[in-house]
């Protein structure tokens, strides 16, 4: 089942020993270099490509296809890569694009964009890469996009040239940089990354010059900043302090205690701001970084908006230290979130998470059917966090929500206990955040995770009214669309499934796996019935495979055909484009976790990878899927097969190679037009 690991303070000695050696991995990527040319679309053939995929999901009944995008995952722009990935770069959109036109999506499920957790011991800082260990109140310098700060509309407050100069001066390897991220060089030991020389850059031009529409925005931004990210900045300021001074910046039980206390009653109004005022410097260029973060998030998110493609953030259950910093009176000392586990013994049958658990005793008042009467100080931290997410994203993935009706907690003797009698009072704060934010309350705005131990009754309480999400990884848990509506009682398209998410192994290492093939096949024989027979391909490099390489490629085809059987499904960038490397080791501080991204190149890297049987055959998966639902629409399930045929030929790599091709009459069998 699935295991969530949260990485937090106390792990930070493990990820120092790990962070001085993992630039120096290699990562097997199933790409293929001096390929011969693979087949590309043209522009004629891709309109008719997508019109046959539209007909496609019209029959199968689809409502909506989701690719789960971390923002390191993402491609750079030519010319601009300078280590990492952001979902607001200039590349971020036609990516995007050539997902929908591809894959049909309609939506993003984006992880966690906050501002990763660090430690410092005075010397030096040390980033926790894990996208799950930032705040809830803060986006990420790390999904600023260094190129638009290029642009007029951003004062030209960076150089372009010197923006190239951070991809032109990478003196390490520069194919490994394409296929992961390399934090080491963004952002540094010492706050001295490319990413914060250019912001610092970036913020000293801004602060010298006369006001612009950007000053008014920047001041109006910090008007109306909300008062939890106000804290999370001064945090950051203080610890920013104390590091400059040669001492552990992270360990709050060291510091002042002014510092200690600064946002509580022990701290006078007059003390607090003498201290504020002393670090007025720093926390303005923290205010300058979450400023053009959440700009251009917005940005981003309005764009895609009216492109026809909604968001869904991720919102992690646990907190960082910042939160608990801010918020002490909510969370109970030296008791800790985890789920009871009987796969671990060595802990007393407890799977930890080594995060603060929450005080639920401060939730507030609610009357006898859970309705908000005044919200206490911990349900005023759920309200706001909630509140904060809709702000930046068209709906929330609610991470482990479980844990919101049934919480479970541990002391460090290792002995563990439940919340009793918590219900639905989560749940009325959602409601509430939602009203007070959007204007209306919708389920459909809240995806939940329920899959683990102790989730029974948050599945009861919220099936077929809020969607789950599930993974086919586990299917012999009856986590397979036929068995989630035949067995479990779910209403098609009252769950969102993938094959895979970012807690498992790639599709490919799990069709490598006998075993899992095993497990699996009398699943996917049920569920895919006729489809099952239809898996396989005419093309010459499918007919030179070995007999188990096709069983492979055809377990990989059937897994994904599976979710298209059921009305929302969702798919990871690396099982898209076929590549091997997972997104995160489960349960480990793991150098190769985090990591993986898709290269500049991505369109014709996607065509290769299909004609050597990796990645998503979308025309492919939806064939089989119309057989599972005995489709008689046998057109179009031929028109689908000739398409995903097309897909795995010679010819050209890219959209423009084959226009070309189509204009000089040399582009061979064309994608028929007519639907």
């Amino acid at each position: 089942m699935l295991i969530k690991i949260y990485i937090a303070t106390i792990f930070f000695i493990s990820f120092i020993l790990i962070n001085k050696n993992y630039q120096k991995v290699d990562m097997e990527i199933n790409k293929v270099n001096n390929i011969s040319f693979q087949r590309a679309l043209s522009t004629k053939e891709k309109a008719a490509y997508m019109k046959l995929c539209n007909a496609a999901r019209k029959e199968l009944e689809l409502k909506q296809t989701s690719a789960v995008i971390f923002d390191f995952n993402m491609p750079s722009l030519k010319d601009y890569n300078y280590g990492i990935g952001t979902l607001n770069s200039k590349a971020a959109y036609p990516f995007v694009k050539f997902l929908k036109e591809m894959a049909g999506i309609s939506n993003l499920q984006i992880p966690p964009q906050t501002e990763l957790l660090y430690s410092s011991d005075g010397k030096r800082y040390f980033y926790t890469t894990s996208p799950y260990s930032g705040s809830t109140f803060t986006l990420g310098t790390h999904t600023i996009a260094l190129e638009r700060l290029a642009d007029r509309e951003y004062g030209s407050l960076l150089d372009k040239n010197y923006v190239k100069s951070l991809d032109t001066n990478y003196n390490k390897s520069r194919t490994e940089r394409e296929y992961k991220a390399d934090y080491d060089y963004v952002l540094g030991n010492n706050r001295d990354g490319v990413l914060i020389n250019s912001l610092k850059t970036a913020y000293n031009k801004f602060k010298n010059t006369p006001d612009t529409k950007l000053n008014a925005e920047f001041k109006e931004f910090k008007s109306n900043m909300s008062e939890d990210t106000k804290k999370n900045i001064v945090y950051d300021a203080i610890v920013q302090d104390y590091h400059k001074l040669g001492k552990s910046g992270t360990d709050v039980e060291n510091w002042s205690y002014v510092d200690k206390h600064l946002f509580t009653e022990k701290i006078s109004a007059k003390d607090r701001a003498k201290r504020i005022k002393k670090l007025a410097p720093e926390i303005d260029f923290l205010s300058f970084c979450q400023f053009i973060a959440q700009k251009q998030h917005l940005e981003t998110k309005t764009k895609l908006n009216k492109n026809g493609i909604t968001t869904y953030g991720d919102c992690l259950i646990c907190f960082s230290p910042k939160e608990v910093w801010m918020n002490p009176e909510c969370f109970h000392k030296h008791w800790y979130t985890g789920v009871e586990d009987p796969n671990c013994p060595e802990t007393n049958n407890i799977q930890g998470w080594h995060t603060p658990s929450l005080n639920f005793d401060r939730l507030g008042e609610f009357d006898e059917n859970n309705n908000i009467i005044k919200l206490d100080s911990t349900g005023m931290l759920l309200y706001n966090k909630f509140k904060n997410f809709l702000k930046l994203y068209d709906g929330i993935r609610m991470d482990a929500f479980w844990q919101y009706v049934t919480p479970f907690m541990y002391n460090e003797n290792l002995e563990g206990k439940y919340t009793q009698n918590l219900g639905n009072k989560i749940i009325k704060i959602m409601e509430k955040a939602s009203i007070d934010t959007k204007g209306y309350f919708s389920p459909e705005d809240y995806i939940l995770e329920l899959v683990g131990y102790g989730t029974q009754q948050a599945k009861d309480m919220t099936k077929n009214t809020f969607p789950h999400v599930y993974s086919t990884a586990y299917a012999e848990y009856n986590e397979n669309p036929g068995d989630l509506m035949n067995k479990v009682g779910y209403k098609d398209g009252a769950f969102t499934i993938g094959a895979a998410n970012h807690d498992n192994d790639s599709l490919i290492n799990m069709s490598r796996d006998i075993n899992k093939r095993n497990a699996h096949r009398e699943i996917l024989m049920r569920n895919l019935g006729e489809g099952y027979n239809h898996t396989g391909y005419q093309s010459t490099n499918y007919a030179k495979q070995s007999p188990q390489e096709k069983s492979e490629q055809d377990f990989r085809t059937a897994k994904i055909a599976e979710i298209f059987t059921t009305g929302k499904q969702y798919f990871t960038l690396p099982d898209f484009f076929g590549m091997s490397e997972r997104i995160n080791n489960t349960g480990k501080i793991d150098k190769n976790n985090w990591l993986v991204r898709i290269p500049s190149n991505y369109e014709e890297f996607y065509f290769t990878q299909l004609s050597k049987g990796y990645g998503i055959n979308i025309p492919k998966a939806y064939e089989v899927a119309l057989y599972a639902k005995n489709s008689n629409n046998s057109e179009l399930i031929q028109k689908l097969k000739d398409a995903s045929e097309i897909l795995a030929k010679e010819g050209p790599m890219t959209e423009a190679e084959a226009n070309i091709a189509e204009k000089n009459g040399t582009l061979g069998e064309k994608l028929c037009c007519k639907i």
